[in-house]
């Protein structure tokens, strides 16, 4: 489990080498979200801590994922009424490179392999002291599970729909866990990095577009 930061294999890999050789200076917290980190990261054990770019993320293990967000829902210093957003990223195994100065966050590869994971990014907010910020998990790619946080945010029903629909991820205990997008009969999860990308078809003389790595131009 890594945040960002040195070491970070799922930072895009222009930024993280030019921040670890001192080129780019973190970001440090403004003093609002510096008061929410230490509320957090007093509260609860083994959270690792970013402010990069003036955001906060704090990493944490997936198992403590509901008692974080529930936390900061009903605390008085953090008060996150909304939970705006459940975002993800598919992040399949093999050995990133992390030295590449390319700057598009899609990974380099190499022949020794690592295990696929999902991040999953759950961005909460509060109207009433108007700070936002993430908590997020990692889950690996095969079999990914973790808990519903519907009961604690009722518009998380719908975001863990599409999260299931898109990449797999089984959000346990959620009361109505089915696609949201794609048809109910439908193979695979489209935002996998390991998805076919597949042609598409055309209503012009029975053609049909190739994928994007068989086309010629």
């Amino acid at each position: 489990m890594r945040g960002f930061g040195s070491g970070n294999p799922n930072m895009a890999s222009g930024e993280a080498v030019k921040m670890r050789a001192g080129r780019v200076p973190e970001v440090q917290l403004g003093e609002q979200l510096a008061r929410v980190r230490d509320r957090l990261v007093g509260q609860f054990e083994g959270l690792e801590v970013s402010g990069f770019r003036g955001e906060l993320t704090l990493v944490c293990a997936p198992e403590q994922v509901p008692d974080i967000l529930e936390f900061c829902r009903d605390d008085d210093e953090l008060s996150c009424e909304l939970l705006s957003d459940l975002s993800w990223v598919h992040w399949p195994s093999g050995q990133r490179e992390e030295e590449a100065e390319e700057t598009t966050g899609w990974p380099q590869y190499r022949g020794e392999d690592e295990p696929g994971r999902i991040e999953l990014d759950y961005i909460v907010r509060s109207l009433r002291h108007n700070h936002v910020f993430r908590i997020r998990t990692f889950l690996p790619d095969s079999g990914a599970r973790i808990a519903t946080v519907s009961g604690i945010y009722r518009s998380a029903e719908i975001m863990e729909r599409e999260a299931y629909d898109m990449v797999g991820v089984d959000f346990e205990g959620h009361p109505d866990l089915r696609r949201i997008m794609m048809p109910d009969e439908w193979e695979g999860h489209p935002h996998r990095k390991d998805y076919p990308l597949g042609g598409v078809e055309v209503q012009y003389h029975g053609a049909t577009v190739p994928p994007p790595d068989q086309r010629s131009y």
